[in-house]
């Protein structure tokens, strides 16, 4: 289905949180000294990205002298995600797709923007896009008042259309980009404890709302790094974390789970399996735990004190290179 790559490089162009000041393993840039590599002159405000309620990454698979490079999410702002590509100094001519993780409002209402700045830079040429048909509907949380709060929909496939994007709508996994990625299809609910976003509903074609707790339209990417193993890309995991890699795991069965980024979505409503989800984890062995955007430091704090160094804070500006 997707062919070994030599190497992977991650660039996180929106999280939730800034982080330049943690140690890092040798394989991870943080924000700053990305911008001192680059040629600043002097540090300042006006040299640092912008956290945002959010995920976006900009992933690059290179095997030998080829490289393939895809956009996953897009983030919650056009500006926030504007000012984080050019102050990363990053080159959006070179990517060759996009995927969108699932229909939230945090990880696509930048893409009409995003694929503004790609077709510039690439002069002109169509955007293959990968979403899932149910990304588009209207979806609200109702609080515990018993009250509906409405999210912002998502752009539409015709905006997305007339901004560059070649939309690719499906539910089933798909090979992209010479086969280096891996953009799964629905991912399979087998644990007992992952229920999905509690409370999420979506608006009926009756104009009523829905109970939607399984976002069934959410998908991961993965990648197949030579002699490391699968790297898996989740970003918000409302499927569960272990629903997520246990999927990968059986779909590449001869290939260990290297690592995973992400969102975890282990924090409010979801908070009560984090000792689940950190037990079940071992099973993997992942070598890199990146929690990024709607993990929550609670199960951050729980993750790092069972797997220690292996777990790495995601930020913006981050670029991992494996």
């Amino acid at each position: 289905m997707i062919e070994p790559v030599d190497s992977l490089e991650i660039v996180v162009i929106v999280d939730n949180v800034t982080d330049n000041l943690s140690s890092n393993p040798k394989y991870v840039e943080t924000e700053i000294a990305g911008a001192w590599r680059r040629g600043m002159k002097r540090l300042g405000g006006q040299c640092l990205c912008c956290a945002a309620h959010g995920l976006s990454c900009l992933i690059t698979a290179r095997i030998g002298v080829r490289s393939h490079t895809l956009l996953f999410d897009a983030g919650p702002d056009e500006w926030v995600f504007e000012r984080n590509v050019v102050r990363l100094g990053l080159d959006l001519g070179k990517v060759g797709a996009m995927a969108l993780s699932h229909g939230h409002w945090d990880h696509a209402a930048a893409m009409p923007r995003a694929l503004q700045m790609i077709t510039l830079a690439n002069g002109g040429q169509p955007v293959p896009t990968y979403m899932h048909p149910d990304m588009f509907a209207s979806r609200a949380v109702r609080n515990p008042q018993g009250h509906m709060m409405p999210m912002e929909d998502i752009p539409g496939e015709k905006v997305l259309a007339g901004n560059g994007a070649e939309l690719i709508m499906t539910r089933v996994e798909q090979a992209a980009l010479s086969k280096s990625f891996y953009v799964s299809g629905e991912i399979p609910r087998v644990t007992h404890f992952e229920q999905g976003m509690p409370g999420q509903h979506r608006l009926g074609p009756d104009g009523e709302w829905e109970l939607d707790e399984r976002v069934v339209d959410e998908r991961y990417v993965a990648v197949h790094i030579a002699n490391k193993g699968l790297f898996v890309l989740t970003a918000c995991s409302h499927a569960g974390l272990i629903n997520v890699l246990t999927h990968a795991s059986n779909r590449f069965p001869d290939v260990p789970i290297y690592g995973v980024l992400g969102g975890f979505h282990l924090s409010g409503a979801t908070e009560n399996i984090i000792p689940d989800t950190v037990d079940a984890l071992e099973q993997f062995n992942p070598g890199l735990i990146a929690a990024a955007h709607c993990t929550g430091w609670r199960a951050i704090s729980a993750l790092a004190t069972r797997f220690t160094d292996r777990v790495v804070l995601s930020a913006v500006g981050k670029r991992f290179s494996l």
